[in-house]
Formats: C-alpha cells, sequence, structure tokens
C-alpha cells in the first residue's frame, strides 16, 4: 500500500471535532473563511503543464485549452467572466496538475447512483474538510451563526453562476423554500434539519450574495448538515416544470408523457443523473445520462467555481465515464486490465485484495490508503415491524436476538471472510470516536451456541421432528435473509450465519435481489431480515440509524422510524423506548452546545445497548483502493465517510488530474 493510514492520534482529533462541530453555532462567531488549502497537506508544487494566468490571488486564471478555443470563436465568454469574483482556491495534494484525459470509473448498475455523488457529484453550501476535522467553507464562502443558535446568515460568491451561465444567487434558495420545501405535494415531510423542535424555519434573502435561514428553536446541527446539503435548485430552469408557474403547459407534458402526477414530472427534470438538460454546479456536467445507454459521461463545467493557486479553473480532468457494469466482476476485470483510473467502491474487498496487489505491474496502478470511519461493514436487522404476527412476535423478543447473537463465530467470519483484518464487535461508535460506548460494542460477542439454545429453549421456542425451531404460534421458524446482489460478501457472510443459526436450531436462507428491489422491500416493511454496513462511527450524531429508529436506514425498525419523521401520519408508533430516544434526539437538534449534545446522545446510546436492537459482527477493516500511476493528486491515505462528506468527494475529486 502506498503511504500509511491515519495515525490513531490524527483520527482521535479528527472525531473529537467533528463531535464539537457544533461550537460554531455556539459561540456565535463567524466561521472561518480560509479556502480549503489550508487543511490539505501539500508538497512544492511542480511547473504547471496548463495554460496559468500568473495565479488567483491577481485575478488573472488559465482555463482548458477547448475552453479557451470558445471563447475565441465567440461562443463562450473569457475565463475571468465565468469565474465569481472570488472563486474557491484549492491546493492540489501534490502538483498543479494538467489539463486533459478521461476519468475512467464505473457503475454497478443504473441505480448505483451513490458512486456519482461521491466522486464527480458533491458540492454543498459548505463541505468537510479533507481530514474530517472541520466544516470550511465551499459554495458559501462565510457564515455566520447567532448566539442563541436560531439565525444561520450565508456569505455566497459575486458572479458565480450555473452551468449554463445562468447567475447562481439568493434566489435560488428563497425559490426552494417557497416552492419546493414548502409545497406539501412536492415535499410531504419536511426534512428535521428545516424544523428542530417540530417548527419550521424560513429562508430569507438579504441581498444577492447573502441568504438568511432562521428558526423559531436552535438549530444545533445545521452547520454540519450543510456539508452535505444543498438548500438550492436550479430555480430559473425548473420553475417551467412547476404547477405554480406553468400550469398550463406542465398538465400537458404529464399527459402527454403519461406520468402519474406534475410532481413526477418536477422529480424526472430535477434528477441530475437523467437529466442532461438540468443545470448544476458541480466540477462536470452529465452529458450521458445514467438512462440512456451503457454508460454516464459527465464533461468539465466551463463555469465551475474554483481554481488552483495559479488561477488555473478546476477541474483538470477533462471527462468522467461510468460504464454500467451488471456484476462486480465486470467492475474488478476492468481495474485488472489498467481501465480505471480510480476508484475503490464495490471491487476493492479483503477478498480482491491478493489479485490486485499481485496485478499492479501489468495494470499499471497501485494501492491508496482507507481508514473506515463507520462502525461495520455488516450489521444484520430483523424487521422488528415486521407485518406477520407470528414472526414479529420471536423477533421482538430480545432474549432471540441475543441468542442469535451469541450463536455466530464472529472470529470464523474475520478469518474466512475478511483474511483476518477485523475485531469482534456490536454496531457502536468507533473507539477513536468521543462518543465510544464500550457496553454497546462488546456485549454478546462470545460464541457460546450451547448458551444460545439454552436462551431459545427457554423463550419456549420449541422443536420439530428434525429439531428446527417452531414459531410461538406452531409455525416453523424460518428467516429469510435478503442481501443485494454482488455488493459487499454479505451473501458470504450471511450463509456462514445461518449454519451457526441452523445449529441453534433456527432455519433460513440468503437471497441476493437487485438494490432496487431492496429498498423497495424495506420501504413497504416486507423483510424478513436485512444487512447493510454502519453509518457514521465518528459524527454518530448526524446519522444515528443503528441506535434508535431515525430513517428508513434504520432497517430493524423502519416503520417506526416512519412514525417519527411523519408525525404519525405513516408506519407504527414505537415502544417507549424508541420514543425515549427520538425524543432526546429531537433535544440533540435543539442544542447548540457540543457537550450537552455528548451527553444527550450517551442516553440514546445507553437505550440502544438495552435494548439491542441489531446484531454486528466485527469493525471495520483497514481498507485500499486502485488508483492509475498516471492519475494524480489523490492522497496516499485518507478517512473514508459516504454519509457527512461522501468520501472521497472531500480529497476534491476537482483537482485530480491525469499525467500526459
Amino acid at each position: 500500500m502506498t503511504g500509511r493510514l491515519i495515525s490513531r492520534r490524527d483520527f482521535m482529533r479528527v472525531s473529537a471535532v467533528v463531535s464539537a462541530g457544533g461550537v460554531i453555532a455556539a459561540c456565535g462567531q463567524p466561521a472561518p473563511a480560509t479556502a480549503p488549502a489550508a487543511t490539505q497537506p501539500t508538497t512544492a508544487p511542480a511547473a504547471p503543464a496548463a495554460p496559468s494566468g500568473g495565479s488567483a490571488s491577481d485575478g488573472k486564471y488559465g482555463e482548458a485549452p477547448q475552453f479557451a478555443q470558445e471563447v475565441a470563436s465567440g461562443n463562450l465568454p473569457p475565463v475571468e467572466e465565468r469565474l465569481p469574483v472570488d472563486p474557491l482556491v484549492i491546493t492540489p495534494w501534490e502538483n498543479i496538475g494538467q489539463y486533459g484525459g478521461t476519468w475512467s470509473t464505473g457503475l454497478l448498475g443504473r441505480a448505483d447512483t451513490a458512486w456519482l455523488s461521491r466522486s464527480m457529484g458533491n458540492d454543498p453550501l459548505l463541505r468537510w474538510a479533507p481530514d474530517l476535522a472541520s466544516i470550511i467553507p465551499n459554495i458559501a464562502s462565510s457564515w455566520e451563526v447567532s448566539d442563541d443558535g436560531k439565525t444561520f446568515i450565508f456569505h455566497l460568491r459575486k458572479g458565480m453562476k450555473w452551468s449554463d451561465g445562468a447567475p447562481f444567487n439568493a434566489d435560488n434558495f428563497v425559490w426552494w423554500y417557497e416552492h419546493a420545501l414548502m409545497n406539501k405535494e412536492l415535499t410531504p415531510t419536511i426534512t428535521s434539519w428545516m424544523r428542530p423542535g417540530g417548527e419550521v424555519g424560513s429562508v430569507t434573502k438579504v441581498d444577492d450574495v447573502t441568504v438568511q435561514f432562521s428558526f423559531p428553536n436552535p438549530n444545533g446541527l445545521f452547520i454540519l448538515r450543510m456539508g452535505s446539503s444543498e438548500p438550492f435548485v436550479p430555480s430559473h430552469y425548473l420553475e417551467q416544470f412547476h404547477i405554480d408557474f406553468n400550469k398550463e403547459a406542465v398538465e400537458q407534458t404529464v399527459a402527454d408523457d403519461k406520468l402519474e402526477s406534475w410532481m413526477a414530472l418536477y422529480g424526472d427534470k430535477n434528477d441530475r443523473w437523467n437529466n442532461e438538460e438540468r443545470p448544476g454546479l458541480l466540477a462536470w456536467k452529465v452529458t450521458v445520462p445514467v438512462g440512456s445507454g451503457t454508460q454516464l459521461v459527465g464533461e468539465r463545467n466551463p463555469y465551475y467555481f474554483k481554481v488552483d493557486p495559479d488561477g488555473n479553473q478546476l477541474p483538470y480532468i477533462d471527462r468522467v465515464v461510468y460504464p454500467i457494469a451488471e456484476t462486480v466482476e465486470v467492475l474488478v476485470m476492468k481495474a485488472l486490465n489498467g481501465e480505471i483510473g480510480m476508484m475503490d467502491r464495490h471491487i476493492a474487498t479483503p477478498a480482491n485484495k491478493s489479485v490486485f496487489f499481485d496485478n499492479q505491474e501489468q495494470g499499471d496502478y497501485h494501492f491508496f490508503g482507507i481508514k473506515y470511519a463507520f462502525e461495520s461493514p455488516c450489521v444484520i436487522a430483523l424487521n422488528l415491524n415486521h407485518k406477520d404476527p407470528g414472526k414479529k412476535e420471536v423477533y421482538l423478543k430480545k432474549d432471540f436476538r441475543v441468542a442469535l447473537s451469541h450463536a455466530i463465530n464472529r472470529q470464523e467470519i474475520i478469518d474466512t471472510i475478511y483474511v483476518g483484518d477485523g475485531v469482534p464487535a456490536q454496531p457502536s461508535p468507533v473507539p477513536e470516536s468521543v462518543h465510544y460506548h464500550e457496553g454497546l460494542e462488546q456485549q454478546y460477542l462470545e460464541y457460546d451456541p450451547d448458551l444460545a439454545n439454552q436462551m431459545l429453549d427457554d423463550l419456549g421456542l420449541e422443536r420439530d421432528a428434525n429439531g428446527m425451531r417452531l414459531r410461538f404460534d406452531g409455525q416453523p421458524l424460518y428467516i429469510d435473509v435478503e442481501v443485494i446482489s454482488a455488493l459487499e460478501p454479505w451473501a458470504e457472510i450471511m450463509e456462514m450465519v445461518l449454519s451457526y443459526w441452523r445449529a441453534i436450531g433456527v432455519d433460513g436462507a440468503v437471497k441476493t435481489i437487485d438494490r432496487s428491489l431492496f429498498y423497495e422491500r424495506k420501504a413497504a416493511y416486507d423483510h424478513d431480515c436485512m444487512t447493510w454496513t454502519g453509518a457514521d462511527g465518528v459524527a454518530i450524531v448526524i446519522d444515528p440509524r443503528w441506535y434508535m429508529p431515525y430513517s428508513n436506514e434504520s432497517i430493524y425498525g423502519i416503520a417506526w422510524a416512519d412514525w417519527w419523521n411523519t408525525d404519525g401520519q405513516k408506519g407504527e408508533e414505537p415502544p417507549e423506548a424508541a420514543k425515549e430516544q427520538q425524543r432526546l434526539y429531537r433535544e440533540i437538534e435543539a442544542e447548540p452546545d457540543p457537550e450537552k449534545q455528548k451527553a444527550l446522545m450517551k442516553q440514546i446510546l445507553d437505550i440502544a445497548q438495552e435494548q439491542f436492537w441489531c446484531i454486528g459482527t466485527t469493525r471495520y477493516y483497514n481498507a485500499y483502493g486502485i488508483v492509475k500511476n498516471n492519475f494524480k493528486n489523490v492522497p496516499a491515505e485518507g478517512v473514508w465517510q459516504w454519509h457527512i462528506c461522501n468520501a472521497p468527494a472531500q480529497t476534491m475529486p476537482e483537482q485530480y488530474y491525469i499525467e500526459q
């Protein structure tokens, strides 16, 4: 592996600062307006191969050769007119880059849009620093927070533009608020970060480059949320598909295209991956959408708002191409053949590491190191909201879940699947987090099938003639475990888990399904049992899915989460323990003091320990990705987190380049 992984000391510093993100709100001081360059390790830059106007500080800018030609022919404004007055300066990880080339990567089916967001598609209002140590400027150049944590003022970049050249300003925020967020047809349930304490905030325009968010109650997590949120839309484009602005034409299009509603039309037109006409702010704009054929293609955005220290407009790379593969094996073969520029998703598994290592010279690539800031690579979740009363009765018994946990030989799974890399653990904040909870992580890990058998006997789960357990209603106790086909080694893990469960009389089968069906079934509460990765093991206040019924990713209790998030309009009323967790979380959302947030989260985790909602396997293994030898400015090591920063987006893919 190239370089070393981030040290434990550095990772502890990261987790402490991330957890304390609310300090900004608590003290009410303006956030630092320094560029991300201050947070990135750099070496002395080499002479740029790209055209350069001198430096970003003197207002002279360079641009890609094809854009220079477009300017010369009169088809594109000069670069100085395409950039904002204060473009964001990005210092490369290694060198000033070169313009040109294609970043080839891949998607596992058309639904694999998460990789699009993580690679070419992540420019929120603010963003996480590359080391996840702080929130830094991005679209907003700076911000201010009131002492009471109720008012947030964001300063935008004067002269910034959408990818079609239209102005980007405060109007795009106000339109989003008034006509998307507050439109009950488009947004039946308003996102929690816009309604702390249950009361919806407001968005107002101070001037063209200043927007204010105001809330009746303190919004303690708002700045952290803005590190992965886009509270704006290209309103100049979308208003033509909104019923309030273009009623006759919208209704005609809905009828002509046989759509269910005008909201479906609006949603289609607002889909950045399937509608190449939608303007955006990303480094690359989609020119071949994901649903149109065998690949998605993104091409450099001529109005992108970032430059390097020499004043060269980013991104360096011309195009990003994502062939759509149906199996992981196809993506692995592309990587082994040297056809992938940089990637870790799907392909960089422990099982594949040896073949990737042996093929480095032939494939002309090397490794980079990853420390995952997640709780677990495989969490097992029984559906505690099952529609079948007989299954639900069994699953809701805590001792049943504890027995299943004691029946699992975790070390054998670690040795077999993860090549010995891992430590038995329940889902819990990682040890480096200020929220680490040893009791939650270490409970019920002992491999003890005799104890598991005794617990099931004590519950009254009798056996049939074949030694398999029966439900309380006398029906066979059978668990279908649903996993996404070709995503993580979950099928192999769960085959091992089911062999352990059969040894204590609990039968079942592994069913591999595609991602869209997986999401459809869990949203309908139709599953017996599913597996997924951990969420954020560091800043767990952002996504506590495994500790409380929080969202539709809380696979053990989605109906409870739906009840909470829709104020009882959907789902199922949770038990008192879950209600208490949800009440405590609402307090966190309204609490600007990070120490008080930490104390409230401790109470949530204490309840999670007592309830034991789901079953874990191991801590995350030390991971890797592959990068072509001529693909530059990818850090040799990093902390990977998806739910708060869409890793590797925090490494600034716009400054990657391909050495010519």
